[in-house]
């Protein structure tokens, strides 16, 4: 701050070159004339009383200084006068001296207060002018400060304002800002919280100060009614006392619009890439984007997209207020989209550029609009501004985004155009992924739909029922795998499971399934099976491993099933008052050792057994205990119920309750009852359900698949 030059005097009687004052002068020449003439005259004289005139006549202009030689010296002649007189020490000399004094001291005195009166002037005029200069020097302050300063009384008026106040509320100046009632000029605009919530006049902090509440600042956001401009406000109060005592609050408003919308853009753009990112399902994706846009960005946003025919699809419309979000899709209920509209989402999605329409005019909605309601419906809607921008990828539109501004007020700039555009490119890469993933899914499921058949046949005296879940996200096509096959003599039962997912799996799968069901036609025993459908895996240029486990059912008296098992987790025995048994013996791990060899085990059934066929993800889901094993599995089915729907619905119950995360593996579970013996059924088999592979051999059986061992029995 540069120094400040010292007060200017204004002129005065002193005589600071130091040469006497002329009244001086005067006054002295006058005492001594008068003290001349009182000599010459003589002892009759009475002039001694006029030696008090010269200081009494100096006293109202001359410095006291002055003003006090001057009485002295008539003092002085007032004295000498009674030598010249010859009446000196008379009682009439001493009241002729006293006289002089007296008027003398009166004088002094007297030139003193108005001394003393001139530098009081002298002061408080210099106090006036730095006064004044600090008046301007504050005005100048205030007035180049880019935030606006307002204070105002208790009472909501305003006591003073800068000019970037008068900018702000809209005035033309200062003096309109100041003679203007309180809330007169804020209804030039809509001012709201950051909700979009209306604020009302007792929020703002400066209110709030004076009624002795908290006084936090406070951000607003102020859209002016006539022009649309939007703007973003931070507010902060201080408290003041007058000299008065009257209490003053002095609020300092920043305008942050430009940090705020960045920030909200930011959040906006944050938000969206995460909501686009969690979900595969665009049009829901799509939905809540249109909602998070409101109202931050707009008052209503709509997104469209390309239908069949060149139609125009509406997915999703977004408003605070559920009534207008009904009367919008009322009304594209009642005034579809002309697809062939030179304007609006219809010519966005066949090319057209992005539009930005500052300001929608009633002429341009009657220019578009013929029907009468469809106009006043529209009219209800009340659009002040507009956007539509294209959900694009090179060449390629997927969608449009439309963005309007109406009960805000606020108009839509060059600014908000390239947010909406950069915002529409990011929902379009979601929307192509969200597609491609969708075909992939709907590709994935059709191919797992091959891979298990649509429904289990109808197995003679036996109830079947299966269930498949598959493992943890991203495994759209699992391993594991379980059919049953007509063959001669009875039905060929395969579960199984192969390594790896995704289409690798489905083909292998594919290639197990198809081997065995050939397998079966020449030569239906699970061995046998197993070891054609391991000879096929060791072909493969990579290394396959697969577990299986093969049983067939005998018809016939007394039933049975025969089973081989390849690596894989063994079938359960579920019997009335027995706990579940596990049957057969672990064979070799298909695929993996060449001349393997795969045991057969009997197992003698009576009616109401149920026979349980798993695959590792049964076993294997995790838990906060670990892994579900073997016993966990045990218990569950020993408490189930028999029949195949209820047992597999027991497990699915058991599983789900135990297990923890989404890191599971795909599970398939097959059921089968023996309800009642099939020798009857088997009779009226046609031959096409039985299929043409060998006859089954008997119980009593003296070969296994290496030609050298008896099967085993369970009984």
């Amino acid at each position: 701050m540069s120094a400040q030059p010292p007060p200017r005097r204004p002129a005065g009687p002193q005589n600071p070159s130091g040469a006497l004052d002329w009244r001086l002068v005067a006054a002295l020449t006058c005492q001594f004339a008068l003290a001349a003439l009182d000599a010459a005259i003589g002892e009759d004289a009475v002039l001694t009383g006029l030696f008090l005139l010269a200081p009494l006549a100096i006293a109202a202009t001359a410095t006291p200084r002055a003003v006090v030689i001057v009485a002295l010296v008539g003092v002085a002649l007032a004295v000498a006068s009674g030598w010249w007189n010859d009446y000196a020490g008379s009682a009439e000399h001493i009241v002729r001296v006293a006289i002089v004094a007296a008027g003398a001291v009166f004088a002094t005195l007297t030139a003193q207060a108005r001394e003393r009166a001139a530098q009081l002037a002298r002061v408080n005029a210099m106090l006036a002018t730095e006064l004044d200069e600090t008046r301007e020097r504050l005005h100048g302050i205030l007035g180049a400060l880019a935030e606006a300063v307002t204070v105002h009384d208790a009472q909501g008026a305003v006591v003073y304002a800068n000019r970037a106040a008068a900018d702000l509320l809209g005035a033309a100046s200062v003096e309109e800002v100041l003679a203007s009632m309180p809330g007169e000029l804020a209804v030039r605009y809509i001012v709201t919280h950051e909700d979009g919530t209306p604020v009302e006049p007792h929020e703002y902090p400066g209110r709030r100060l004076l009624a002795g509440l908290d006084a936090a600042p406070m951000l607003t956001r102020f859209v002016r009614r006539d022009t649309g401009e939007s703007r973003w406000l931070l507010t902060k109060a201080t408290e003041l006392r007058d000299a008065r005592g009257t209490r003053l609050a002095i609020n300092v408003i920043e305008d942050v619009t430009e940090a705020k919308e960045a920030e909200l853009r930011q959040r906006f753009l944050a938000e969206a890439g995460r909501v686009l990112a969690a979900s595969l399902d665009y049009e829901d994706t799509l939905e809540y984007v249109a909602r998070l846009a409101v109202p931050d960005l707009a008052d209503w946003c709509a997104v469209d997209l390309p239908g069949e025919h060149g139609a125009v699809e509406h997915v999703a419309l977004a408003h605070t207020d559920p009534a207008k979000v009904a009367l919008g899709h009322e009304l594209r209920r009642r005034y579809p989209p002309d697809p062939s509209s030179p304007t609006g989402a219809a010519a966005i999605l066949r090319g057209a550029p992005a539009l930005l329409i500052p300001e929608v005019t009633d002429a341009m909605l009657t220019d578009a609009v013929s029907d009468p309601e469809q106009l006043r419906l529209l009219r209800e809607v009340g659009m002040r501004s507009a956007m539509i921008v294209p959900m694009r990828l090179g060449d390629e539109t997927l969608g449009a985004i439309s963005f309007v501004s109406a009960d805000s007020g606020r108009i839509f700039d060059d600014d908000d155009f390239a947010f909406a555009q950069d915002l529409a490119l990011r929902a379009a890469a979601a929307v192509r992924n969200a597609q491609l993933y969708a075909e992939q899914s709907r590709v994935a499921h059709t191919l797992q739909a091959g891979l298990l058949p649509a429904r289990l046949p109808q197995v003679p005296g036996w109830a079947a029922h299966a269930d498949y879940q598959p493992g943890e996200a991203g495994a759209e096509v699992g391993g594991d795998f379980y059919d049953i096959v007509p063959v001669r003599g009875g039905h060929l039962v395969i579960v199984g499971d192969v390594t790896g997912k995704g289409i690798d799996a489905a083909a292998l799968t594919a290639l197990v399934r198809h081997t065995a069901r050939t397998a079966a036609r020449f030569d239906n025993r699970p061995g046998v099976v197993l070891a054609e459908v391991d000879r096929a895996l060791r072909e493969q240029p990579t290394l396959s491993p697969v577990t299986a486990v093969c049983a067939r059912l005998d018809e016939g008296a007394p039933p049975r099933m025969t089973l081989a098992v390849g690596g894989h987790p063994l079938p359960l025995l579920k019997r009335d008052g027995q706990p579940p048994l596990a049957l057969g013996g672990h064979g070799l791990l298909l695929g993996v050792v060449a001349d393997g060899r795969w045991e057969e085990t009997v197992v003698p059934l009576s009616q109401g057994d149920t026979v349980l066929f798993f695959t590792d993800g049964v076993t294997e889901a995790p838990g906060a205990g670990g892994r579900f094993g073997d016993a966990r599995l045990a218990a569950a089915v020993a408490a189930a119920p028999p029949d195949p729907d209820g047992l597999l619905g027991a497990l699915r119950d058991a599983l789900a309750a135990y297990t923890t995360g989404t890191a599971t593996d795909d599970r398939a579970m097959l059921a089968l009852r023996l309800e009642r013996e099939a020798a009857a059924a088997t009779e009226t088999l046609s031959a096409e359900q039985r299929g043409s592979g060998a006859a089954p051999r008997a119980p009593q059986i003296r070969r296994t698949t290496d030609g050298a061992r008896r099967p085993r029995a369970v009984r």
